[in-house]
């Protein structure tokens, strides 16, 4: 007969995690595997589609604790179920040798174990003391990578070096707990499974799962995890000049040759990225070899757009230099500066006119772009409005002013890669809800960066919009007060107005507050991704996140 179930007991601490490890996991093997069964179910009636956000987990794990009674320490264990349930099937697929299969150290007989270390880890003999030897052997027999280490260092090389896929890891609660933000934010399917007990010493863990997990197959083809890194070397490609003629034609005119030569300069090239990272997830194609032609046109549509506004944002903000050289506005004047923006717009739609997409296509096409084209310039439109008095914005205004200004273009080259794609309409809602949150997360980044580097031109100091001054002014009391209103005065100057206001930043902790909203609107950027119902898309959407915005600040382990 099956123990029963262990109780909470009380404990004099607040550190859960030390106080009574044993209890997170339970020792019974048939309550794992009723607790197991349970996550699986749940999973399969909410077709869960992974990877989801930890606040998702843990609302499925109340309501699979909820609906079997059971003892709420086991909460973090069910919240790991659920997980390996949503990536089964995906990992699954994955072919074994593009798999690695993470153990533990804390699994052998410290005074027995003759194995030596290395800069990955502990080195196996295989000597049959442990459980250790058992697992290697079998995961290396069907072709996985297998190393015996803790913490995600390793696994982090061998995705970056595109060595591996997926990971089935092996760990006790904790660990996993701190590594979840990393594989998250990587979008890494995976499946965990955890060892009875925290610490280092004197654990276990169901061998038959870790057996299961290491030997799961399916039949379904996985189409490989897109390489961001080697699509980005492609679409820079696309902008050096002999490419760009070879797709917009010879540079015959003044015009021409000065539109190409800006489009070749230097640039993040993020919104013809994204278009193709969108249209080869969902078509299915792991790399550029057989990208038709119509996607690369459109995505480099949304760099002519992208250059387009941002020589009219020079000309309209004042600013005199762009990458670090004048901007073309003072190089040529005013005239041919506006000039070469509409050019490029005219570019731009020419692009996707010409692209080979069908009839439905083309029209789904002009009218995003379209969109995204009015939504930027009534934005910029307020902004020039308000810099007339450059009066301080509300926290909540300069946040509405982000989602008109910078989401249109991260909108746009989304879409426009689901369009290439022939994707069902339904899908651009939560793109659309995606850009929203993800557009002002960057810009919020974009400020924090900004007004710290000492080199960078600085928005607060030119009097533009900034997330930081916002925040700041509806803080401010005393001489914090009267030291922004200095700022805001006509007398001062820029150099004046940067050094004001880094002291108030300071001051009031604004760098703190700021990089609470970015982190606020990259989760909701996560969450609006929810309603999707393709993981490979979600897992995309995931990692262009943290290739956007960098990584969210590490979290401390729960206790």
């Amino acid at each position: 007969m099956a123990e029963p179930s262990p109780r909470p007991a009380a404990v004099s601490t607040p550190d859960r995690r030390l106080a009574r490890p044993a209890q997170r996991v339970p020792k019974d093997k048939a309550m794992r595997e009723l607790l197991r069964a349970a996550a699986r179910d749940h999973v399969a009636r909410h077709r869960l589609v992974p990877p989801l956000t930890l606040e998702e987990l843990r609302a499925h794990t109340r309501a699979v604790i909820e609906s079997l009674g059971q003892d709420p320490a086991y909460s973090d264990f069910t919240t790991v179920l659920i997980g390996n349930e949503t990536w089964r099937e995906t990992l699954a697929g994955i072919p074994f040798d593009r798999r690695v299969v993470l153990l533990p150290q804390c699994l052998r007989t410290r005074g027995d174990c003759a194995a030596e270390m290395d800069e990955f880890g502990l080195l196996c003999e295989q000597c049959g003391r442990c459980l250790i030897g058992e697992f290697q052997a079998e995961a290396q027999g069907l072709g996985c990578v297998t190393l015996v280490a803790e913490g995600t260092t390793v696994v982090t090389r061998l995705l970056e070096q595109g060595r591996v896929d997926a990971v089935i890891g092996v760990s006790c609660l904790h660990v996993l707990e701190r590594a979840f933000p990393h594989a998250a934010m990587h979008a890494i399917p995976g499946i965990a499974i955890p060892l009875f007990r925290d610490g280092c010493d004197a654990t276990g863990v169901d061998a038959d799962w870790v057996r299961e997990a290491i030997r799961l197959k399916s039949e379904v083809v996985w189409p490989g995890r897109l390489d961001i890194d080697a699509l980005r070397r492609e679409v820079e490609r696309w902008f050096q000049i002999d490419e760009l003629q070879s797709v917009l034609g010879c540079a015959g005119t003044f015009t021409e040759l000065k539109a190409h030569e800006w489009l070749a300069q230097a640039g993040k090239r993020w919104r013809p990225l994204l278009t193709v990272c969108v249209h080869n997830t969902l078509a299915g194609l792991a790399d550029t070899d057989s990208l038709p032609d119509s996607v690369r046109k459109v995505a480099m549509a949304t760099e002519c757009f992208h250059k387009a506004s941002l020589l009219h944002d020079d000309i309209e903000d004042g600013d005199e230099f762009r990458y670090g050289a004048p901007t073309l506005a003072r190089q040529h004047g005013m005239p041919i500066a506006l000039n070469l923006g509409d050019y490029l717009i005219g570019e731009g739609y020419r692009l996707l006119a010409d692209s080979g997409l069908t009839p439905l296509q083309r029209v789904r096409a002009f009218k995003i772009a379209a969109e995204g084209h009015r939504s930027l310039c009534l934005g910029q439109g307020a902004e020039l409005d308000w810099m007339r008095s450059a009066s301080p914005l509300t926290t909540a205004q300069t946040l509405d002013l982000f989602r008109c200004k910078t989401a249109p273009a991260f909108e746009v080259a989304l879409r426009l890669g689901a369009v290439c794609a022939d994707a069902d309409e339904a899908i651009e809602e939560p793109l659309r809800r995606f850009s929203a949150a993800l557009g002002i997360a960057y810009q919020i980044r974009d400020d924090l960066d900004d007004a710290f580097d000492p080199q960078a031109p600085g928005d607060a100091a030119a009097r533009r919009p900034s997330i930081l001054v916002s925040i700041a002014c509806e803080q401010a009391s005393g001489d914090a007060r009267a030291r922004l209103q200095l700022a805001f005065g006509t007398e001062a100057s820029a150099a004046t107005r940067r050094e004001i206001f880094r002291d108030v930043f300071l001051m009031l902790r604004t760098e703190d507050k700021a990089r609470q909203l970015l982190e606020h609107y990259r989760n909701e950027a996560q969450r609006s991704l929810s309603p999707l119902q393709n993981a490979h898309l979600k897992g995309l959407l995931r990692r262009l996140v943290g290739r956007l915005l960098g990584p969210p600040p590490t979290a401390p382990a729960k206790a």
